[in-house]
């Protein structure tokens, strides 16, 4: 266990520290690098981009690959692997639209490529597809993969009824959640780590067979207001990027709470059978300080609320999380990634007053406040002191005090989390 040493005043202070858990990284960005070091796990994407490799190197940690679980491009223009070029010379049996749609690489406007839907009802397709993921791991040095499209329930939509009547037509006797469910219980019996996107989806049939399963947008999303400003090194903006607190309803935090509820029952259930934990991907625009009252002119700067907001929200039910600020990744460092809780106590999450909600680990708690248009006064019973990290203050007499961050763009208060750690280690 690390510490990290505070200076208040004339007090000495050590709290607990660690690795970060989970973060996504741009890995062609050199800055981005030092800041990956600091977490046990990061998605670098690129399983198949033979570009990535020297790269890798400089990562001293678990990294994950990415793959698109369902589909694979063919490339229109340029080289094929033997892979992708086997995949297409026996499409009519091994995908699902030998001759279209297309609707990826259409609706992307990708003039360069067609993307063909694997067939799982054949197993030669499940056997080949497991071979040359492992085969890019090995050559490449990844640690493990992560499947984007994870649990195959893009095949229920509308526009794709077309891949699933091909499916049913060449496999009338076969469920395709099931045959997906193969591709990760051979990699599980192979210890081949890996992550899911969103596989909880058809939760039966394949979180048996997963550790970590991710979320995206379930606590904070983008969003864009038309506001024509000006944001320096970018220029004139007519669509402004501004953070979603509410993306399930955008109405409260009991929409989020419902799903993060439901998803701790999965997570329970399927423990059993090796099942670890949820990773919350969240997304967040930019805060933004006027610096000029021409045009006017903003300057992008950290979402602290935003960050601290996603963080807290997660670890109610003691998840891992990490926000993404996609428009300017060196926005979304902040290192409460990295501060100890430790072991989670209690069954649950508190509603310790109506919107407000707090969660206590060994090393410290996290609350979690919706929006109260003034600011509101907490008083909690705990027999030790503890420190506001978000403030970096030392809270006295078990008063906290909740001040509501105002979103620039819109002139709207927004919701709040907190991190506080104890004095004092156990």
């Amino acid at each position: 266990m690390k510490l990290i040493i505070i200076f208040i005043t004339t007090f000495l202070f050590a709290f607990p520290m660690k690795k970060g858990d989970f973060a996504t990284i741009d890995i062609y960005d050199n800055s981005q690098i030092e800041w990956a070091n600091k977490f046990k796990m990061v998605d670098v994407g690129g399983l198949y981009d033979d570009r990535i490799i020297k790269r890798l190197k400089k990562l001293h940690n678990i990294k994950l690959g990415y793959d698109w679980l369902v589909a694979i491009y063919f490339y229109t223009e340029g080289e094929n692997t033997t892979f992708v070029r086997d995949l297409y010379k026996n499409r009519n049996k091994f995908t699902l639209n030998p001759e279209g749609p297309f609707l990826h690489c259409k609706r992307n406007n990708y003039s360069w490529c067609k993307e063909f839907y694997f067939n799982f009802g054949d197993e030669k397709v499940i056997e080949k597809k497991v071979n040359y993921l492992i085969k890019n791991l090995k050559e490449k040095q990844f640690s493990g993969i992560f499947f984007d499209w994870a649990s195959g329930s893009y095949i229920l939509e509308k526009e794709y009824k077309p891949i699933y009547q091909q499916f049913k037509k060449l496999n009338p006797n076969k469920n395709y959640f099931e045959m997906i469910s193969k591709i990760y219980k051979s990699l599980k019996e192979k210890n081949i780590l890996f992550v899911t996107n969103q596989a909880f989806r058809q939760h039966k049939y394949l979180l048996p067979y997963i550790q970590y399963d991710m979320t995206e947008s379930y606590i904070t999303g983008v969003e864009y207001k038309k506001n024509r400003i000006m944001i320096e090194n970018k220029g004139i903006v007519e669509k402004v990027p501004i953070t979603n607190y509410y993306p399930i309803d955008n109405k409260s935090l009991k929409a989020t709470l419902f799903y993060i509820d439901l998803l701790t029952k999965y997570k329970r259930k399927y423990k059993k059978y090796g099942f670890k934990n949820f990773i919350y991907l969240n997304y967040l625009a930019p805060e933004y300080k006027k610096v000029s009252e021409l045009m006017p002119l903003y300057k992008e700067i950290i979402p602290k609320n935003g960050i601290f907001f996603s963080y807290a929200m997660a670890k109610l039910t003691d998840n891992i999380v990490y926000a993404e600020v996609s428009s300017n990744r060196k926005l979304e460092r902040n290192d409460l990634y990295f501060y100890d809780l430790g072991k989670v106590k209690g069954k649950t999450y508190q509603e310790i007053e109506k919107g407000i909600y707090i969660r206590y680990y060994e090393n410290g708690f996290v609350l979690v406040s919706d929006v109260f248009q003034k600011d509101k006064i907490i008083k909690l019973n705990l027999k030790r002191e503890f420190y506001d990290v978000y403030n970096n203050k030392w809270i006295k007499n078990n008063i906290i005090k909740l001040h509501y961050h105002t979103d620039i763009m819109t002139n709207k208060k927004v919701p709040l989390g907190r991190l506080f750690m104890y004095k004092g280690i156990k």
